[in-house]
């Protein structure tokens, strides 16, 4: 009889749970159905919510005991893996997902590089040194308002004279929570001339924390864990707003990462065979700057062969890996994965976790997930390229991509041209 009656009480308990439970998400609906409804008239207008998770690969979004960021691969549409451009660092990929188009092209060939004009650059925030239009300039130009909180080259205007309309410079110590808030406030500016329709935000995601101890080790998690409860109040957010019926939430990284197991001196191996050389770069790949032309450089790749490393004169390295430029220098080297090319005494040499190596190499997959409009539950997406991002944001705001454009929009994201949401083409500005 004493089993039966506290049998009968978690019966009781379970069902009274239910019911509240009910309650709360009926009052939840109607509470985002008033705040929809009482918010500006923001539905007519397709938006675009890109985030980059920097040097999170898809597996750590697995691995790491999240809520939020699987809950939206639940919700929406999810790629195995989103294929990074060479080399696979940060800056160069952040600014293939907002061009469309590889390193080669755009310009920025690497973290840091030597121009042979302009001089060095260092992570620079000049959007000046792109040298091909990105997303903000493109959609400004329509007429269209864009924002960007932390996204390289968002940082002031292109060369066209228009960059994004709203955005916040880089600080390495401003938290995920203070970026939701700042995009949700954004997405109520009551002038719909202002208010962005194309949001950027770049995330810290495991990059730091990789880097420092290596991928899926428990600090790594740790990071993702504490981003993720800000994605929470960033989905929460849109939720209250009813803005997954017109908005897109794109999660992206530019990069993974891979333990490191060995490291190489490139300087030194260089000084050892008497090259006298600049070098840039490092963890998977690095570039050399040398006088003494075609014969100096393959010297200097002999000798960075010589310790373990692949070198190649610029113009002698695989087609493939687009390193045409003249600002990928001299000589171009590439570590074999789980060797990282690092200077002595310097902060690389302690690093635990690097990329820059080829994009198929293990550990250099990027993430891609979707949420809202155009993401259909449960939708797999393959595995797209980060060059596919930049012309996938165009076509579901309305607007074809340039024909310079190297990706394609992923036609798995796009609303059927039946949808009355469908996108449309907007006005260009007199």
């Amino acid at each position: 009889m004493l089993r039966a009656a506290r049998m009968g009480r978690s019966i009781r308990s379970a069902r009274r749970g239910r019911i509240r439970r009910g309650l709360f998400a009926g009052a939840a609906a109607l509470a985002g159905a008033a705040l929809a409804a009482a918010g500006p008239a923001r539905a007519a207008q397709p938006t675009v919510i890109l985030i980059s998770l920097d040097g999170t690969g898809p597996e750590a979004i697995r691995e790491s005991g999240l809520e939020a960021l699987p809950g939206l691969a639940l919700r929406g549409a999810e790629a195995e893996a989103l294929l990074p451009v060479f080399p696979t660092n940060t800056f160069p990929n952040h600014v293939s997902l907002v061009t469309g188009v590889a390193p080669d092209v755009h310009g920025i060939v690497n973290n840091s590089f030597l121009d042979p004009e302009r001089g060095v650059y260092e992570r620079s925030a000049d959007p000046r040194w792109i040298e091909v239009e990105p997303l903000w300039s493109i959609l400004e130009g329509q007429g269209v308002a864009t924002a960007s909180f932390h996204w390289v080259g968002s940082e002031g205007a292109w060369t066209s004279g228009r960059g994004p309309r709203h955005w916040r410079p880089f600080d390495s110590r401003t938290g995920e929570r203070e970026k939701v808030e700042q995009i949700l406030a954004w997405l109520d500016l009551a002038d719909p001339r202002e208010r962005p329709r194309l949001i950027t935000a770049w995330f810290h995601g495991a990059d730091g924390a990789a880097h420092r101890h290596g991928p899926g080790t428990p600090e790594v998690r740790g990071a993702l864990r504490e981003q993720d409860r800000a994605v929470a109040r960033l989905v929460a957010g849109l939720e209250e707003r009813g803005a997954f019926a017109w908005a897109t939430l794109l999660f992206v990284s530019d990069h993974g990462m891979a333990e490191v197991r060995e490291r190489v001196d490139l300087e030194a191996a260089l000084g050892a065979a008497r090259v006298r050389a600049r070098t840039f770069g490092g963890g998977g790949f690095a570039t050399a700057v040398l006088p003494g032309g075609l014969e100096a450089a393959r010297r200097a790749a002999s000798a960075a062969r010589a310790a373990g490393l692949e070198a190649w004169p610029r113009g002698e390295a695989p087609a493939e890996l687009r390193v045409g430029h003249p600002r990928f220098g001299d000589v171009v080297v590439l570590a074999p994965p789980g060797v990282a090319i690092a200077k002595r005494l310097s902060p690389q040499g302690a690093l635990r976790g690097v990329h820059g190596y080829r994009p198929e190499a293990p550990g250099m997959a990027g993430l891609l997930l979707a949420a809202g409009r155009g993401a259909v539950p449960g939708t797999r997406l393959g595995r797209p390229r980060a060059l596919d991002v930049a012309p996938t944001v165009l076509a579901l705001l309305g607007l074809p991509a340039p024909a310079w454009m190297e990706g394609r929009a992923i036609a798995a994201l796009l609303p059927k041209s039946e949808d009355p949401g469908a996108p449309r083409v907007p006005e260009a500005s007199p």
